[in-house]
């Protein structure tokens, strides 16, 4: 009987079982759409093309990953991470000065509408960051929206304002510590401060990105404490005068100065909440279009019923002619409106508990500003709009440049040299260039929110993780209008007063590192030292 070898009767194949693929996620899709889309409108060049991914996602510390690229955060991580920054600089120290400028009624309605308009410019924020690529970070936004030179300039305006705030919170380190020992010159405290801030930046991120949410849990603890005790001051139960409403009631009624004395407080206002429009950015990484929706109300909400009983009552209480304003500085506890309530009510250690507070805010808003600054400068060096020098390390263990860190350390010292040329309006000149550098982001957000929903460039960037704010076109209107007005307001008071050196630098010299900043980023670009 013939074999039969090649028949059926040998082992039949076995069929390889099909692999599961995994399904993308929703997020994943939209994402790989954009970056195609993106693509598709970026213009060809010789040679492949680096695609260069965010600077947050190896980094540590959230606060720090609020001003980059973020994981995504429930709701009330972000609302905690925000409101940290937002009081300690809005109530212990702007409270006060805005009381002065606007009365205690021009100093409400400033920080009410700086409220209303930092929720327009959050939601401005989300609809053109949600038709971005993910590797496109919140201070380079400009630069595809905006055109390349106003783009880069706004980064290194960025990078710059972190500078500032370095040196803002060293300067008023030095204050803060001098209410306790007078008699050591400030400018060894600044040193001191700094030092330490580069020891535990390099050490380990962690241990302020931890501490600045207790500080923030004892900030809210203070804040109301302070709201309780004011209210009882200005009713009469605590101290020796009831209040009630005879600072509304005053001769100059509770708009003090009038549209100017308003101006004056508006820029202290927005101050205050400057830089709380990068939540928009955490927002967008939540996969929950309600999530999305919830963060502006509920991170606007937080502030506004902690920020505006504290003003409110604090203005039943100061007068805009007390002579309470009559000192040097207003960044120790001598200078807070919380111990100015506290003391009213007959409660003296209070103040020693407020300068705790002030100082370990100034110690984490200068670790802050020194690590953002490094890492912004560093992630522009990878980009090719900084020295290569400065560029991030190859080592994936170093996060942090050395040559950046350095860079950004004997800029924030040059700077700090500066201010001992008027040191005692130091404080102020600093607090006002960062108020115009506010106007001047939030102004170019409100016209590339514009841009991206009228040009048809962008129309095609849509997906189900794009954002649309309902409240466009009347939100970036009212937005810009506001802005506009305030910046312009502001130029016209240096013509009225009179020439006054620390009012016309207090104004003007935002404005004119911003338009140094673009003349710079333009010349850069034609010589050919910067690409985008």
């Amino acid at each position: 009987m013939p074999s039969n070898t090649s028949s059926g009767a040998s082992t039949p194949t076995q069929t390889p079982e099909p692999q599961t693929v995994p399904p993308l996620d929703t997020i994943q899709i939209a994402n790989a759409a954009k970056r195609q889309a993106w693509q598709q409108l970026k213009p060809q060049r010789n040679g492949d093309i680096k695609v260069l991914m965010g600077v947050g996602e190896k980094k540590r510390g959230l606060m720090l990953a609020s001003r980059l690229h973020t994981p995504t955060l429930p709701i009330w991580r972000i609302v905690l991470l925000t409101l940290g920054g937002t009081l300690n600089s809005g109530v212990l120290i702007a409270g006060g000065l805005t009381i002065m400028f606007g009365g205690p009624g021009g100093a409400l309605v400033a920080y009410i509408v700086s409220v209303v308009i930092l929720y327009l410019v959050i939601t401005s924020l989300m609809e053109v960051g949600s038709r971005m690529p993910d590797d496109v970070p919140y201070y380079l936004i400009g630069t595809r929206v905006l055109g390349k030179t106003v783009g880069v300039a706004l980064a290194w305006s960025f990078w710059l304002l972190w500078i500032v705030v370095l040196v803002y919170e060293m300067v008023a380190g030095g204050f803060i510590i001098q209410f306790w020992l007078p008699d050591v010159d400030r400018a060894v405290w600044c040193a001191v401060l700094l030092i330490a801030c580069i020891i535990i930046v390099v050490i380990d991120s962690r241990l302020y990105s931890t501490a600045e949410s207790s500080l923030t849990l004892l900030t809210i603890g203070a804040l109301v404490a302070g709201i309780i005790v004011g209210s009882l001051v200005a009713a009469g139960k605590l101290g020796d005068h009831k209040y009630a409403f005879e600072n509304w009631e005053a001769k100059d009624g509770p708009f003090v100065g009038g549209l100017w004395g308003f101006v004056g407080a508006a820029i202290f206002a927005n101050f205050s909440v400057n830089g709380t429009e990068t939540v928009a950015i955490m927002a967008l990484k939540s996969p929950s279009r309600h999530s999305r929706k919830m963060t502006p109300i509920a991170v606007c909400g937080a502030i506004a019923l902690l920020l505006l009983p504290s003003i409110f009552v604090t203005g039943l209480v100061l007068s805009p002619a007390d002579p309470w304003f009559e000192k040097e500085s207003f960044d120790s506890a001598e200078g807070a409106s919380l111990t100015y309530l506290f003391e009213k009510a007959g409660i003296m250690p209070a103040a020693h508990v407020i300068n705790a507070l002030l100082l370990l805010s100034a110690l984490l808003d200068c670790c802050v500003g020194l690590y953002v600054s490094t890492t912004i400068l560093q992630d522009l060096a990878d980009r090719g709009l900084a020295p290569k020098l400065v560029q991030s390390p190859k080592d994936r263990d170093q996060a942090l440049s050395p040559y950046s860190m350095g860079v950004c350390c004997i800029l924030a010292l040059g700077i700090w040299a500066l201010t001992f040329i008027r040191m005692e309006s130091a404080v102020v000149l600093l607090a006002g260039i960062i108020g115009v550098s506010g106007i001047i982001t939030w102004s170019s957000i409100a016209i590339m929110h514009f841009i991206v929903r009228w040009s048809k460039r962008y129309r095609h960037i849509e997906d189900e993780t794009a954002y649309r704010s309902l409240l466009f076109p009347m939100g970036p209107a009212l937005c810009l209008f506001y802005e506009v007005g305030v910046m312009v307001c502001l130029l016209i008071t240096v013509g009225l007063v009179g020439f006054d050196i620390d009012l016309f630098l207090f104004i003007t010299l935002g404005l004119f590192i911003f338009l140094a900043l673009i003349v710079a980023a333009a010349i850069a670009q034609r010589l050919g030292y910067c690409r985008c």
